[in-house]
């Protein structure tokens, strides 16, 4: 019986250990939240980021975005955006991405709002980024501003947002 048991589990852990899957090779940090270019990234518009490395950004301001990434990458027009420790936005649209100024709507979660379970609804909102600041030769938006909330965002959540990390976004430490 000892021999049946000692067997089966040498068993699973070699059929275990055949189901790994290796990391896509092709997949470049800062594409986006699947891997895959974010809606509004395209090469083909100077206006908006494409694929960037982290070291190499490109033209144009970005924000640090820790998306998939404790250290951060720089990112234009992203659909999703952990901003800082504290607060991440989701869904996100840009009506606008100009070198001084963002704009954009989509939806705010964070520490802030766990009593809330606001990461399984998160509030819907429009904000503006701004004060860009440059860190080794590339701006980023270094602040941001909500411009309107959803109704259904309860006062006491708007004032922890604003509380949490005080309209200030992450950015890179200087090398």
């Amino acid at each position: 019986m000892r021999r049946v048991i000692l067997a089966g589990a040498l068993l699973l852990a070699v059929a275990a250990c055949g189901g790994e899957e290796t990391p896509a090779e092709d997949v470049e940090v800062g594409t986006g939240p699947t891997g895959q270019d974010s809606p509004g990234t395209g090469q083909d518009d100077p206006d908006q980021g494409g694929d960037q490395d982290a070291g190499e950004a490109g033209e144009g301001t970005f924000v640090l975005n820790r998306y998939g990434d404790e250290t951060g990458f720089p990112d234009q027009r992203p659909t999703d955006y952990v901003a800082t420790e504290f607060t991440t936005f989701r869904d996100m649209e840009w009506d606008e991405w100009a070198d001084t100024e963002a704009r954009g709507e989509g939806e705010v979660s964070g520490t802030w709002c766990l009593d809330e379970d606001c990461s399984r609804d998160p509030y819907d909102i429009e904000i503006a980024l701004g004060d860009p600041v440059e860190v080794d030769g590339t701006a980023y938006f270094s602040t941001y501003t909500v411009t309107e909330y959803d109704d259904d965002m309860p006062e006491r959540m708007r004032e922890a947002l604003e509380s949490s990390d005080e309209g200030r976004l992450d950015v890179p430490v200087a090398e």
